[in-house]
């Protein structure tokens, strides 16, 4: 990351990212509770199947970063983000037609109801946690000050996912509902994803710059 612009610009689709997460565990919870139940056992679940499928990904995440281009990072959290977005669009159908409607004798069992749930959420939170390493090993690639990077980009995600949280509870639920809620998530994620195009067209221009370059040498 060498300009201020692309640096802001990072930050942004890292701030986004977080919120459209949380708008998601927010509404999400809410759903699946219907199903498990409101117990404190039942929402220890929910967040347990969450936080377990946020930090597989991020491990995945990150070793798929480590060996690949910047290109096909870019790409990859690209890819992401659209899937995130259309899980996101067909949530609500799985989550309540499909887990409570079809499946809701299942909940007696405190076992089949936590692997229902561990099943249910592991593709969107795996492929939220997979996002951001792939991000971040995109557009860091000085080593030394690696770290410093990628603890501000991830604080800039912590900020977001505290703002979707916030403004999930007092806002989006209340004015558009829970599927009105889901949806502007979605979009979210649809920005992120389309997002990563003006940086493909920088990374295409600078390897132009410096293909005209190297010729003008020879």
């Amino acid at each position: 990351m060498t300009s201020l612009p692309v640096r802001l610009w990072v930050a942004f689709l890292f701030f986004l990212s977080g919120f459209a997460a949380l708008v998601y565990q927010v509404a999400w919870q809410r759903l699946l509770v219907v199903f498990a139940g409101g117990d404190v056992l039942a929402i220890t679940i929910i967040v347990t199947a969450f936080m377990a499928g946020l930090g597989c990904g991020s491990f995945f995440g990150g070793v798929l970063a480590d060996r690949g281009t910047q290109r096909r990072n870019l790409l990859l959290f690209g890819a992401a983000e659209a899937l995130i977005a259309i899980f996101g669009l067909v949530s609500k159908p799985l989550f309540y037609d499909l887990l409570y409607l079809k499946l809701g004798g299942i909940a007696d069992s405190r076992l089949l109801t936590a692997l229902v749930l561990m099943l249910a959420l592991l593709i969107p939170t795996f492929l939220m946690g997979m996002s951001l390493p792939l991000l971040a090993r995109a557009m860091i690639h000085d080593l030394p000050a690696a770290a410093v990077k990628t603890g501000r980009l991830y604080g800039v995600n912590t900020l977001g996912a505290a703002a979707g949280a916030f403004i999930t509870t007092w806002a989006l639920l209340p004015l558009h509902g829970m599927e009105g809620a889901i949806r502007h998530a979605a979009l979210l994620n649809g920005v992120c994803a389309l997002g990563i195009l003006p940086l493909l067209w920088l990374r295409i221009k600078k390897a132009g710059e410096a293909k005209l370059t190297a010729n003008q040498d020879e």
